[in-house]
């Protein structure tokens, strides 16, 4: 605009304020609803494509707010912070878990905390008034609710008198276990529970968001500088920060500390090791927060189509309406009255869509928790479309006004221009095709961004879910039955439970076969590292096995040379080890590894104590167990009797000839006879299992991720048909001329679809740069597959133009079907 212009305008604008009045606002409004009224179809068409971006968008901002912005409930989170560990060898920062001593010295002897507090969480045993159950317990110092600013809704909070010798030992309830074992009964005060055998008394109940680290009950303990402290041997260490401490002084305090440590464990702590403050939102970052950022960043794009959508359609609008500008603006209406005008209309479609937008959301909000992949959120968010989410949606739906209302609304201020029409009519004509035709191509290069993304994610589940696995799924029975120290102390009582388990699983009826193993096989792992002769301890881990000869036969391996684990190794609790083909590549590349020594120096079946010889020999070799894409790395694998270290066995799978649910009860049933009081951490059948930690994050990206294209897909479909109708109407005179210079149908509608599948090849070959940049952000998230994927790249490549030209039949057709004398004549 010249600068004479901006002068003359902004004496309007000043004149305009001065002379206003409530009621010319309502007379604008009464219009606008008058007007809309009048073209129902238009009406209904912007409004829910305006819904459809900001219900989106409101639905995903609200998963953010309360997973990446609001997750915990503790006073002043970002004031809590734990000492960050850089180590040389690795990319990110990160922060550990100390023994009791090592904690009591940072405590002790750092000044950059007003308080400190230890944790430790583990599965405890409670038994007694219900029937016995493995809980999660979370072991804490006297003063964690106090470092973190959490009181009690009922009873009180930890004392230091609490752990001091002599005094009876206390627990604290979650809400959720509080209300699930005593029906929010305020009786539960006084009561004892028995945790692992020792008699707590229950002192108070936390509120319903405080479940920190996702324990059901609190246990209170004294940090001695013992090795163990109740069984615990490392803890989690939470600070709440004094006021203007800095990476620096963090560094200064911590490094001497840090110097001790590694004179005697210089493998966990390098001399090279960087030191800082972590905070607590890092500490506790969720499991989503990478795919959630790409979430908001691609629904935001969803909304901008939203937007690119509704202005088009409304230009295309205001261009049919220039002669009513023109009026209004001969009896002496300003550019900015027909400003407001127009972006009173604006924001009326912004009010009607946004009741509709949060229904909407509100719906997406409980379809995204249902497909939330397990343990990926903490515990203690809260995601419910609360004040400030509503305040956040508000205020996208008026931001699309700004975006969506000001071309529109400053090309009604322009009526100088449109009162030449009749004179200069082609020109201008070309100018809004142009400009109609850059938001087509917009439209289609954001969609592709989308449209990328979603076959991207398509690719990684396909890779995820094709993935072989060594058991059948729906036949396979997991269960994991973690024996207590204090029930099961020596390796003799342990062998023999497992023993009697394994006999009375494979006799019930239906169970072809059952063993035993460390972890749940192919969806977890008993990692530890291994000597091969001389050399040093290797830092990668191998994945250990403790099971017995059935295993072979479940997980249709093959023995490459050797024998596998045999009922004789298994009798003897051999120290003998059979090893996968990666292992012996990895270790024995080229050479005979049969009869070879393998180490395993940090091997501590019971979590405290080595064995008394950590040497196996290797008697076999088997093939691969199929490489379970989750792990993002393909461990090798060794084999050993369970016997040889019972302490590390808590998992029993059973194979069974019938759907693998219906022995549930029977298997709870065969445990318990064994032992009335021992409880089952976990029980489900293979399948549930992929479902649920293998097959879920994959599935959640696709879902969401697929959906915003598809609505991107439908936006641009509906954008390209609005458009290219409207320019086809106003080319009705150069198309009647055509045809009266010989132009045929066939030649009409080639040239109009042309134009389309032309936009859409610009708009593929703009939006490919933002589709890998798209792809390169998402780079966590694909599995197996790159970001510059050939098969996606086509398909989205081919399917966008495919859509424009789609978006332009009926336009086409109906460009075919003018009458060119009639054409000529309305001109």
């Amino acid at each position: 605009m010249a600068l004479g212009s901006m002068r003359s305008f902004m004496k309007e604008l000043a004149h305009e304020i001065a002379a206003f009045r409530l009621a010319s606002m309502l007379q604008d409004l009464r219009y606008s609803i008058r007007h809309l009224g009048k073209s129902p179809g238009f009406f209904v068409t912007i409004v829910l494509t305006l819904a459809l971006g900001i219900s989106a968008s409101s639905a995903v901002f609200t998963v953010a707010y309360g997973v990446l912005i609001d997750p915990f409930p503790y006073k002043d989170v970002h004031t809590l912070a734990t000492p960050k560990l850089c180590f040389p060898d690795r990319a990110e920062c990160g922060w550990r878990a100390y023994t009791p001593q090592q904690f009591n010295e940072i405590a002790t002897k750092t000044n950059i905390f007003n308080g400190v507090t230890a944790s430790t969480v583990g599965m405890v045993e409670i038994t007694g008034k219900f029937e016995p159950e493995r809980v999660r317990g979370n072991y804490i110092t006297p003063n964690t609710f106090d470092v973190l600013g959490v009181k009690p809704i009922l009873g009180r909070a930890t004392m230091e008198d609490d752990v001091r010798p002599g005094h009876g030992e206390v627990a604290l309830l979650s809400y959720r276990y509080w209300q699930a074992h005593y029906g929010g009964s305020n009786s539960v005060i006084g009561q004892v529970l028995q945790v692992d055998h020792h008699a707590r008394t229950v002192i108070g109940v936390m509120p319903p968001r405080f479940l920190w680290r996702g324990a059901d009950v609190y246990l209170p303990i004294l940090m001695t500088n013992e090795q163990a402290v109740e069984g615990q041997r490392h803890f989690a260490l939470v600070g709440r920060l004094k006021p203007g401490v800095t990476d620096a002084q963090a560094a200064a305090e911590l490094t001497p500390i840090f110097q001790e440590f590694a004179q005697t464990e210089p493998f966990i702590f390098p001399k090279d090791l960087r030191f800082g403050i972590l905070p607590f939102n890092e500490m506790f970052k969720s499991g989503l927060a990478s795919v959630l950022y790409l979430l908001l960043g691609s629904v935001f794009v969803l909304l901008f189509i939203s937007c690119v959508n509704v202005s088009s359609l409304l230009l295309a609008k205001a261009v049919t309406r220039e002669h009513e500008y023109v009026v209004r603006a001969s009896i002496g209406a300003s550019r900015l009255r027909l400003v407001r005008h127009a972006l009173t209309e604006s924001v009326l479609l912004a009010l009607f869509a946004f009741p509709i937008a949060l229904g909407c959301a509100y719906l997406g909000l409980q379809a995204i928790l249902r497909i939330v992949p397990t343990d990926t959120i903490p515990d203690e968010a809260l995601i419910t479309m609360n004040v400030p989410v509503l305040l956040g949606s508000l205020a996208i739906a008026l931001g699309t006004v700004l975006i969506f209302g000001t071309f529109p609304a400053w090309h009604s201020a322009r009526p100088r221009l449109a009162s030449v029409l009749n004179s200069f009519r082609s020109s201008d004509s070309r100018t809004q095709r142009r400009i109609l035709s850059g938001f087509v191509v917009t439209e289609i290069s954001l969609s592709l961004v989308l449209l990328m993304l979603a076959g991207l994610m398509v690719r990684s589940l396909m890779a995820v879910e094709n993935v072989p696995v060594p058991f059948t799924p729906d036949r396979t029975l997991m269960l994991e039955i973690p024996l207590a120290d204090v029930r099961y102390p020596t390796a003799e009582s342990r062998t023999l439970f497992f023993r009697q388990l394994l006999d009375r699983a494979q006799a019930m009826p239906g169970v072809s076969a059952a063993t035993v193993d460390a972890a749940f096989p192919f969806m977890d792992i008993y990692a530890d590292r291994v000597q091969i002769g001389g050399e040093p301890t290797d830092k990668r881990v191998v994945a250990i096995h403790l099971t017995d000869p059935t295993f072979l036969e479940m997980a249709r391996m093959k023995v490459l040379q050797g024998h596998f684990i045999d009922a004789r190794e298994v009798s003897a609790a051999a120290h003998e080890a059979v090893i996968t083909q990666n292992f012996a590549q990895r270790y024995f590349a080229g050479e005979n590894a049969l009869g070879r020594t393998i180490h395993l120096p940090e091997f501590k079946p019971d979590g405290k104590t080595k064995l008394e010889s950590d040497a196996f020999t290797v008697v076999g070799v088997v093939s691969d167990l199929p490489f379970f894409v989750g792990f993002r790395e393909n461990f090798p694998h060794v084999f050993l009797p369970y016997t040889a270290a019972p302490a590390a066995t808590n998992s029993l799978i059973v194979s069974t000839s019938l759907p693998a649910d219906v022995l549930v009860n029977p298997m709870r049933q065969t445990v318990h006879a064994i032992d009335k009081d021992q409880p089952i951490s976990e029980i489900m059948t293979l399948q549930q299992m992929l479902d649920r930690y293998g097959y879920a994050g994959p599935r959640f990206s696709l879902a969401l991720f697929g959906t915003f294209a598809a609505a991107a897909l439908l936006l641009s479909l509906v954008g390209i048909y609005g458009v290219l109708s409207f320019v086809t109407s106003e080319r009705t005179h150069e198309i009647g001329i055509r045809m009266a210079l010989g132009a045929n149908r066939s030649q009409v509608m080639w040239m109009v679809l042309r134009q389309a599948f032309l936009l859409g090849l610009l708009g593929v070959g703009i939006g490919l740069p933002l589709a890998f940049l798209a792809g390169r952000l998402a780079k966590e998230q694909l599995v197996q597959t790159s970001q510059f994927d050939p098969v996606t790249l086509i398909a989205a490549a081919c399917i966008l133009p495919m859509l424009a030209v789609a978006g332009t039949c009926i336009p086409a057709r109906r460009a075919a079907a003018i009458n060119p004398v009639s054409a000529l004549r309305n001109e």
